[in-house]
């Protein structure tokens, strides 16, 4: 037997494996609860302060509602920490450092990605006042053409594989700001930008900015910081972290190698204090440095991300097993934190009898005696025979001291604390020393969360840097895209954004709110009316829009779930109806053919995907 499946089994031995078993139940009851919760609740809502008391009053009540309608259509965004910002023209326009365009009319709305945490900041500008019907419903159609159209579009659709190899290769990188002010920290990036903010601020101050430039930097950094959470950064601060971001991309894409060193530097230390990366992956990680650094990074990242995990999961339980709510399942408890246990050790991210004060027995000592011919293995190359017994003892002390180490006490702790209480003698175990080690390693974990936070954050900008990179490398390698998913976009967020508000505003509940209350006939009217003239200027994305409407019209009822499934489930008629109806006009396809076409798209794809429906019964 290996000497890693005896340490697993000898531990196994001690717990009935009925307890290792989360129940159908259970689960079913947490998925439960998380389907139950709305769309609207994974947003927040911010107003700047130009906006009138009255707006933000109306729009707080009204906002919800919204958010959480287009979710009865199916149509999902994911759970995430969304942002959603309503300001004026003025701030955005401080907040962009130019003049919005003559031809926008408000309410506008722009949308960004903030790749690193998977979340998305919708931005509305509003109009001075909101005194009639058009207004208001123009502000519903913005929001649903976000979230209903660009992030539904992005995270439900493109993820299919018939959609993915025409992804544009021109994705945009971006990052939020706490990414940004971790990554200046980490790599200690210069940026003329914040310089020329420092030294406003020493001469406001009237300080020697040569000589208290790094304090005043590190100040302003830890201030920004404060005031993102508590949303009180000011639009010169919001455009300053902006701009700095705009400059690390430029220099990282033009001259990479000076970051990824000094990222590489910050990894070394901390796993210097950490020892994360374990003596018999140094190897592996070694050669992922070298020939894959894009892997070397997600790996990293990857770790610390496990390691954040774990550690909140100690820290959340350590809370709960403090003051056991009434009804909590403390078996459940134990089962789910030996769970983890197992998979540290079968991970091989601890060996059990080198955790510091871990209970031992005779099979485990027999085994730690025949360890040290595993350590040897893990020598570099070349090392002298003397120094063997030295290099071995570094080795098994780099074992004992890494955070998995630390995390699996931790684990052991909490367990036994878990038996103390179904043995009601919990009283007694807060009195005992194996408690006052478990507080003292809950302390050490939570003092290198900022460190390994701070870190993680940097390691996911670099990259998504890096994978911007290779996609720009690789575009001339890209095949010619058949389906055009810009135009497709567009065109569906527009058609979405349009059928939803009219939709929710055909409810008495949501017209209620408008002036002058809401007539379908006129605002479908004035749609098509705006279609039809973009369609004949040749604004190719207007082109799918009329597709979409003539589907919508022709299917009646169901016709958003119809499209929506035409989506989801595509097939090549989808493409090639896409690619006709947006391809170039020559000499031989004129506007006016390509706009009598659609009727005949129409009814191709409705009898394609209808007989298919027919066939799977639905």
């Amino acid at each position: 037997m290996k000497p890693f499946d005896s340490i697993n089994k000898s531990f196994e031995d001690r717990f009935d494996p009925k307890m290792r078993t989360i129940g159908e139940a259970q689960l079913q009851n947490y998925d439960d609860q998380k389907e139950g919760i709305p769309p609207s609740k994974y947003f927040s809502i911010e107003f700047s302060k130009s906006i009138p008391e009255q707006i933000k009053n109306f729009l707080k009540g009204k906002v919800p509602d919204i958010l959480d309608y287009s979710e009865k259509f199916g149509i999902e965004i994911p759970h995430a920490d969304h942002l959603l910002r309503f300001i004026d023209q003025e701030t955005y326009e401080t907040e962009i450092g130019s003049a919005l365009p003559k031809n926008v009319s408000l309410p506008a709305s722009r949308l960004k990605i903030i790749n690193t945490t998977r979340s998305y900041e919708v931005t509305i500008i509003l109009p001075r006042e909101l005194d009639s019907a058009e207004l208001i419903v123009n502000i519903t159609r913005n929001l649903f053409s976000k979230l209903s159209g660009s992030i539904f579009f992005n995270e439900k659709i493109l993820p299919i594989e018939f959609y993915r190899y025409s992804v544009n290769n021109q994705k945009q990188s971006s990052a939020a700001i706490p990414e940004i002010l971790s990554m200046v920290e980490e790599l200690n990036f210069s940026s003329k930008s914040l310089q020329a903010f420092c030294e406003n601020v020493a001469e406001s101050y009237l300080l020697d900015h040569k000589k208290e430039g790094l304090k005043i930097r590190k100040q302003l950094i830890s201030e920004w910081g404060e005031k993102f959470k508590s949303r009180s950064l000011s639009t010169e601060e919001y455009h300053t972290i902006d701009t700095i971001y705009r400059e690390f991309k430029e220099l990282y894409r033009t001259n990479p190698v000076n970051y990824n060193q000094a990222l590489i530097e910050r990894i070394q230390k901390l796993n210097a204090q950490l020892q994360f990366i374990l003596p018999h992956e140094k190897l592996d990680y070694q050669k992922f440095k070298q020939k894959h650094f894009p892997h070397f990074i997600r790996s990293v990242k990857n770790k610390l991300e496990e390691i954040s995990a774990l550690s909140g999961f100690i820290e959340e339980f350590y809370d709960l097993l403090n003051r056991i709510p009434e009804g909590t399942d403390i078996e459940t408890i134990g089962v789910q934190i030996r769970s983890r246990m197992q998979e540290l050790r079968f991970d091989r991210k601890v060996i059990q009898f080198y955790v510091p004060d871990m209970p031992q027995n005779p099979k485990l000592n027999r085994i730690r005696q025949r360890f040290p011919l595993n350590l040897i293995k893990m020598l570099p190359p070349g090392t002298p025979l003397k120094e063997w017994s030295k290099e071995i003892k570094r080795l098994e002390k780099n074992y004992a001291e890494s955070i998995y180490s630390k995390i699996y006490a931790s684990f052991y702790g909490l367990s036994e604390w878990t038996f103390t209480i179904q043995g009601e003698k919990d009283v007694s175990y807060r009195e005992s020393t194996d408690y006052q080690r478990l507080k003292k390693l809950l302390s050490v974990l939570k003092y290198r969360a900022p460190a390994i936070d701070g870190l993680k954050s940097t390691l996911g900008v670099i990259l998504d840097l890096n994978e911007q990179s290779l996609l720009e490398n690789k575009e001339d390698e890209t095949p010619r895209q058949l389906i055009p998913l810009d135009d497709l976009n567009k065109a569906w967020s527009y058609f979405i954004s349009s059928i939803l508000s009219m939709q929710y505003y055909q409810q008495p509940s949501a017209s209620a709110t408008l002036p002058q209350g809401f007539r379908t006939d006129n605002y479908m009217s004035s749609i098509m009316e705006f279609v039809d003239r973009q369609c004949s200027l040749g604004i190719n994305h207007f082109h799918i829009v009329k597709l979409l409407l003539l589907i919508y019209e022709k299917k009646g009822t169901n016709a958003l779930n119809f499209l929506l499934y035409c989506f989801q489930r595509p097939q090549d008629i989808l493409r090639y109806t896409l690619y006709l109806t947006t391809r170039p006009q020559t000499g031989d396809i004129s506007l006016e053919k390509r706009l009598e076409k659609l009727f005949q798209y129409r009814d191709s794809l409705i009898s394609v995907y209808q007989n298919r429906l027919n066939e799977s019964g639905k």
